[in-house]
């Protein structure tokens, strides 16, 4: 349908534009109905230069140089981190709580996995400012603020959580009798990858990004595991 004028910003739109020069918005709308809805998704998850899988591709073979271009103004290229942390958290939340990923013995759960499994969604998220606050300390050198450092740990979550589902996921549902095994092998991996990626995304020496990567690990571990404890013996305590 030709518009005269667009109907997000209200610009004036010529016969021969194909986009909105003030917005950018597709010069063509249409009514929205299933066939458009299942377009979008489809698009958003398969697009070949900046889907959801272009993007975990992306991140699996270079996470610091994704989020150093997106930082640097390249933002066009890749899915939004932000609302790619959002979804691959929901994937999370369900697979949790339906395999019961947080609990070694189903039977007999503590009181901070069953937390954990409830809230699971909200740790995840709680852990990307945590985490670019230590690194916005620690790698005060590179120059990055806060929220260029909050946008790198966005991508990194959504894809902690792929590896997640790809990794300790499995190992839980078929060999939950080795859980604390398969959770320190998963956070191995996890650990170092972490690492590389710093490397990629705050350059200087190889040695010096490693040693910080696990400490800013840590300390968002820490920082997390205390914040837990305090809730559990509030709640139980109340």
């Amino acid at each position: 349908m030709n518009q005269s004028t667009c109907p997000n910003c209200g610009g004036d739109l010529q016969p021969e534009f194909k986009y909105c020069a003030g917005c950018g918005q597709s010069a063509q709308v249409h009514r929205l109905d299933l066939h458009h809805i299942m377009h979008d998704m489809m698009h958003a998850v398969l697009h070949a230069d900046k889907g959801i899988i272009h993007l975990t591709k992306a991140m699996l073979l270079a996470p610091g140089i994704v989020a150093r271009e997106y930082v640097g103004g390249k933002r066009k290229k890749y899915f939004n981190p932000f609302s790619y942390l959002v979804i691959t958290v929901a994937i999370s939340a369900f697979l949790t709580a339906y395999f019961h990923l947080m609990q070694a013995d189903v039977q007999s759960p503590n009181p901070v996995s069953a937390m954990v499994t409830r809230h699971i969604n909200l740790i995840f998220f709680v852990a990307v400012p945590i985490s670019s606050f230590f690194t916005w300390l620690l790698f005060k050198r590179s120059g990055y603020n806060f929220a260029e450092n909050l946008t790198f740990h966005a991508f990194l979550g959504g894809l902690r959580i792929v590896f997640f589902v790809l990794i300790f996921t499995p190992m839980v549902v078929f060999f939950r009798e080795h859980y604390y095994t398969g959770l320190m092998v998963y956070m191995g991996i996890w650990a170092a990858f972490t690492a590389w990626a710093y490397y990629q995304f705050y350059g200087g020496r190889l040695t010096g990004a490693i040693l910080k990567s696990f400490l800013a690990l840590f300390l968002t571990q820490l920082t997390i595991s205390v914040l837990l404890l305090a809730i559990v013996k509030f709640f139980v305590f109340i």
